[in-house]
């Protein structure tokens, strides 16, 4: 089911003659889990740490430790912060769990982009919900 979307998008790109770039990765017959034990059991880890483990974990950063143009997890007054510092300074403050399933959140320092490792949804450092499944945008947080 959460891979349904991406699957009707490459489908009508292939009706359309388009080349869809999440073609390859999609394919039915890309993973082999005999073959892919250490990719499965990567996944396998991936997901339960962000779903469980990374949820009780402390983040070691801080709000003054970021970079500009930087994105990280910190504990702000007890609470985790996903917070993203652009190139002017200015920083910009969100929940750092998908509005989709509840899985912990990493930052995409190339894509400036908060992540799900679980089903894939992608924001937006302001929060807005850019790829499905997620279509909730995430909560935002106020510093002051």
């Amino acid at each position: 089911m959460t891979t349904s979307n991406v699957a009707a998008n490459i489908i009508l790109d292939k009706i359309l003659g388009k080349s869809n770039p999440y073609e390859d990765i999609f394919l039915s017959t890309r993973f082999k889990p005999i073959k892919n034990g250490t990719e499965f059991t990567d996944m396998l880890k991936q997901v339960s740490n962000s779903l469980v483990f990374d949820k009780f974990k402390i983040p070691n950063d801080t709000l003054n430790g970021i970079g500009r143009d930087e994105g990280k997890i910190v504990e702000v007054e007890g609470t985790k912060v996903g917070i993203y510092r652009n190139s002017a300074g200015k920083f910009f403050a969100i929940k750092p769990v998908c509005t989709h399933l509840g899985c912990e959140l990493s930052w995409n320092n190339l894509e400036k982009t908060w992540d799900c490792p679980c089903h894939g949804s992608r924001f937006s450092y302001t929060g807005k919900s850019l790829y499905d499944p997620s279509i909730k945008d995430l909560e935002l947080i106020n510093l002051e």
